[in-house]
């Protein structure tokens, strides 16, 4: 659950390796800077994926404490950009301010290298059909179901992939209603807020019991 529920927060723009394509001839004219964000995203997420992955891996990757560890770590990794914008280290305008000033990239590495981590979780903890970062492989898993007409309790899988899409689009919606005045850190702050909860939903929840097997 709180792993689905990641789907509400959070997701990289789709396309960044695109974008950095188009910035080999300059495009898109309209944004010919967007190159340097998509190509740090992109970096920065690659980074997240191989630390929390290694932390993951050296912890122990299903044990409570290596889950409550990692995910308080993608909270705080959230958390610093919108205290960074409140104080207004990063201004608002930051992405315009691109090539001259290249503070935009310090929240967009900070909330890539989470975004990474956020990944690995789904990996580690077995469930690859959430897709907690973009979503065309999962819309083609959903297609290609076999059960994908089945009864409700007929395919988890099927269901995992339908609740993550709407909690994505739900996500986008309020990520949208939040920044139209312009700013981000009203969302930021939304985002820290649930990712400190989904942390802390670990400390409580009910693990597996171990079976042991007579010889």
């Amino acid at each position: 659950m709180p792993l689905i529920f990641s789907s509400l927060v959070h997701g990289l723009i789709p396309g960044n390796t695109v974008y950095v394509g188009l910035g080999f001839t300059g495009q898109p004219y309209s944004q010919p800077t967007r190159w340097i964000k998509s190509l740090t995203s992109i970096v920065a997420f690659i980074l997240g994926s191989f630390l929390f992955s290694r932390l993951s891996t050296h912890l122990s990757p299903l044990r409570r404490s290596t889950l409550f560890l990692t995910s308080l770590i993608q909270a705080l990794l959230t958390l610093l950009p919108c205290i960074l914008l409140s104080a207004e280290v990063i201004p608002n305008n930051a992405g315009d301010l691109l090539p001259n000033n290249f503070i935009v990239l310090l929240p967009l590495s900070l909330l890539a290298v989470q975004a990474g981590g956020q990944c690995v979780l789904s990996r580690v903890l077995g469930y690859g059909e959430v897709p907690t970062v973009v979503l065309t492989s999962a819309y083609c898993d959903l297609a290609m179901d076999p059960k994908l007409f089945s009864r409700p309790s007929g395919s988890l899988k099927r269901n995992r992939r339908l609740g993550s899409m709407v909690l994505i689009l739900l996500g986008a919606a309020a990520g949208g209603y939040l920044t139209r005045d312009g700013t981000v850190g009203k969302a930021l702050w939304v985002v820290a807020i649930v990712k400190a909860i989904m942390a802390g939903v670990w400390v409580v929840w009910p693990g597996k019991k171990s079976v042991r097997m007579d010889d």
